[in-house]
């Protein structure tokens, strides 16, 4: 199965540049849900259907639209992180993602390679796999928090947008201050108000 580690650090890096740092850990954290099968010895439970984790996300949302609507947005992102989980277990492993309208784990299984020799030849391969669902209690689990492959594509995804957002941040401090301080030295001469030329942050040109 993908590490946890992915399965945080793939919404974060699609959250962080909108939502922001504080709230996109929050809805990164959601993704990790379905995984807490694992503290009742049962790993890749119904936790990780499509279907129930659908149901429920559709109860989560008609609940804050009655309730508390201003919070809509940040739970539909949250129910798609949630999502996400078993989407990615799918290309790694069986998962039971139609449970229990069908009685069968799917894997997804795609790979691209490029043959260079005496011609270079490019191949594909893409098929899916199915087993019967079976929820299994086990006594000892050894999954993986993260692999050396896996820890550094996780660090990435993370520390990019991360300091992406904090360099805009910043971007946006200095600006605000920038036009108090014009708005001061214009009171200050009694002249009147500029208004204060906002540039982007980041400027292509």
């Amino acid at each position: 199965m993908p590490e946890l580690a992915l399965h945080f650090a793939v919404p974060f890096a699609l959250t962080a540049p909108v939502l922001g740092i504080r709230r996109a850990i929050a809805v990164s954290l959601i993704s990790l849900l379905p995984d807490l099968d694992v503290f009742l010895h049962v790993h890749r439970s119904p936790s990780h259907s499509i279907i129930l984790l659908l149901a429920v996300s559709l109860v989560a949302v008609g609940l804050v639209r009655r309730l508390k609507p201003k919070h809509l947005g940040i739970v539909l992102v949250g129910c798609l992180t949630l999502l996400s989980h078993p989407v990615m277990d799918l290309f790694s492993t069986y998962a039971p993602i139609l449970y229990p309208l069908v009685m069968e784990s799917f894997y997804l299984d795609f790979e691209g390679r490029l043959m260079i020799g005496g011609s270079t030849m490019p191949s594909s391969t893409a098929q899916i796999d199915t087993t019967p669902t079976v929820f299994e209690s086990f006594r000892r689990l050894d999954a993986p928090i993260f692999t050396s492959e896996g820890f550094i594509v996780s660090v990435l995804l993370v520390a990019i947008p991360f300091l992406l957002v904090l360099l805009q941040q910043t971007c946006l401090e200095n600006q605000q201050d920038k036009r108090k301080t014009a708005t001061k030295e214009n009171t200050r001469k009694k002249t009147p108000t500029l208004a204060y030329n906002k540039k982007p942050c980041f400027n292509n040109h």
